[in-house]
């Protein structure tokens, strides 16, 4: 009986070993998700910040060209009248202007591109976190569940519930031919 005691200990032992390792996986799971959650949500801020300079770009871009159109409005006007002079300077004003709409309008071409493969990229990385997140959900469930399942069948124990011995079972046989002997004797014939 101390050798199915001691047996029945190492079982046990082996299973807490067992369930402290599927814990640690489960907690390292949990971490990695976390940890690829954060980074998606750093890349979505980087995102936003890229919008809000597309934004400001365009809207410094708009700016120019209104300047633009003003001094172009004016060179007009200066050319009719034949003002030479203000021609000139109202020239030299719109140049700079003209360059810098040129540069920021390719900026604003290769930032919407850039913007658009980062999307892309992101929203990828987005799907492929989801389903991660689902196939990891569906992997601790079905190991909560395995482990129920484990919790549910009583081992073996060394309090006499488990399967009898063969000791036992000739004791009972002959406990059980006494008696049909004993019962025999007193029947009358």
């Amino acid at each position: 009986m101390a050798i199915i005691a001691r047996v029945v200990k190492i079982f046990k032992a082996d299973i807490h070993g067992v369930m402290d390792r599927l814990e640690n996986r489960r907690s390292l799971l949990k971490q990695h998700l976390r940890d690829m959650e954060e980074v998606l949500h750093r890349k979505e801020a980087k995102l936003r910040k890229m919008k809000a300079s597309h934004n400001q770009k365009q809207k410094d871009l708009a700016d120019y060209r209104q300047q633009w159109e003003a001094l172009d409005h004016d060179l007009t006007v200066a050319l009719r009248k034949n003002k030479d002079e203000i021609a000139r300077m109202l020239l030299r004003k719109m140049k700079p202007l003209e360059n810098m709409s040129d540069k920021l309008t390719r900026h604003l071409e290769a930032l919407n591109e850039e913007m658009i493969q980062f999307k892309n990229h992101l929203k990828q990385q987005r799907l492929r976190y989801e389903q991660l997140k689902y196939r990891s959900t569906e992997y601790l469930r079905r190991t909560q569940m395995q482990q129920w399942e484990k919790d549910l069948v009583v081992p073996v124990s060394a309090d006499g519930y488990g399967a009898p011995t063969d000791e036992e079972i000739e004791l009972e046989l002959l406990k059980r031919k006494e008696a049909l002997e004993a019962d025999s004797e007193s029947v009358p014939n």
